[in-house]
This record gives C-alpha cells, structure tokens and sequence, in this order.
C-alpha cells in the first residue's frame, strides 16, 4: 500500500492506491486548505517534496490553472492528485 506522508502536519498514512488526495487529506485532518476541489482556484497548491512520479497525470483543469499561475514543476493541487506509490508533499503557503 502507498504512503503518503503529510510534512506539513507530521503525518503519514498508508493508503489504496488511486485513492484522491483531497480525500485522504480531509480524513486524516491534514491542514490543506480546498475551495472548488474543480482544479481551477489554487487554494489546496502543494509542493510535491518526493513522489511525483508516484501521483496520477494531470487533469486539464489542473494543467491549465498551474500553466496560468506560473507554478513550479514541483507544484500540484492536492483537490485532483490520485495518489498511485509513496510520496511526501507540504503545504505550498
């Protein structure tokens, strides 16, 4: 089972995988923010500190917000990550 471990808050869970970041984030009190959970308002953007090869393809929604934000390649929104193997991510803010 993948790991993802929240740096921000000092968690690590063990979860399915292709489980929804939002989801695990929200169950297990992670202090990632989300608004439209759409992938277009940049409230819930994390860096990705290991694991990016680990988190599903990005959804046009997300690719284009990120593109117009100017974002890092390290960046995602939590709100459309589908966690695949272990990975590490932090709050971006």
């Amino acid at each position: 089972m993948p790991k993802v471990t929240f740096k921000s808050d000092n968690i690590t869970i063990e979860c399915p995988e292709g489980s929804k970041l939002v989801d695990l984030a929200e169950k297990n009190g992670a202090s990632i923010n989300f608004s439209c959970k759409e992938g277009v308002c940049l409230t819930c953007l994390i860096n990705v500190v290991k694991g990016m090869e680990n988190l599903g393809p990005m959804t046009e929604n997300e690719k284009s917000t990120l593109e117009a934000f100017g974002a890092k390649e390290n960046q995602r929104l939590a709100c459309q990550v589908i966690v695949n193997g272990d990975c590490e991510i932090e709050n971006s803010g």
